[in-house]
């Protein structure tokens, strides 16, 4: 076989197996993406692994002397295929990672806005305060407790939104606040308890 042949069939063989590679790194990049279990990683990368060496097993046997350089190439293609495949799933992780922090801080924020709104409802709404006038008399400790609940809560979340704290520390205030509004209700009556202290069953336990 002259030269230009050799290039010529080295080449294909080459080519097959950049191509075996490319689609085995983005078969098993999908896999991840779709959180595949082990074993579907497995066969995806032991077929492509396995038609690999079909291609280099091919190519010494029809090229004499390529075996050697298509192997190397493969080589090369599987460390591309590899570093292509890692970077893109730590990317992956790292937006996953992020997508999850931004739900835990918009989760906080809706819950700490829920109390906000309620607590609102009691001053602005004339029927509200008519009805369950301890919800605004600082004079009442559990009262009292609710609205430094609520200066607690919106220090942190200020210290939150600047990323001076975790979301653990801001979550705690949070449910503090939320267990405060609850007691506050509670003791106001807008909570129906029994003469033991627990909560009735009711449609509507809050305004």
């Amino acid at each position: 076989m002259d030269a230009a042949s050799f290039i010529f069939h080295a080449a294909i063989a080459l080519a097959l197996v950049g191509i075996l590679s490319a689609a085995t790194a983005f078969a098993l990049s999908r896999s991840l993406r779709r959180n595949d279990d082990a074993d579907s990683l497995f066969w995806y990368g032991f077929s492509g692994l396995l038609a690999v060496v079909f291609v280099i097993i091919g190519a010494v046997a029809t090229v004499p002397g390529s075996g050697g350089v298509v192997s190397a190439g493969a080589l090369v293609f599987a460390g591309v295929a590899v570093g292509w495949l890692w970077r893109g799933e730590r990317e992956r992780r790292r937006r996953v990672q992020a997508e999850k922090i931004r739900e835990v801080r918009e989760g906080l924020r809706t819950r700490h806005e829920r109390v906000l709104q309620q607590w609102v409802t009691y001053e602005l709404d004339p029927a509200a305060a008519i009805d369950f006038p301890a919800m605004t008399d600082l004079s009442r400790s559990d009262t009292s407790q609710l609205i430094r609940s609520m200066r607690t809560a919106a220090l942190l979340r200020e210290r939150f939104e600047g990323d001076e704290v975790d979301s653990s520390e801001y979550e705690r205030a949070v449910a503090g606040l939320e267990a405060a509004l609850r007691v506050a209700e509670t003791a106001a009556g807008v909570i129906p308890t029994d003469s033991m202290g627990r909560e009735l069953p009711t449609s509507s336990k809050s305004i």
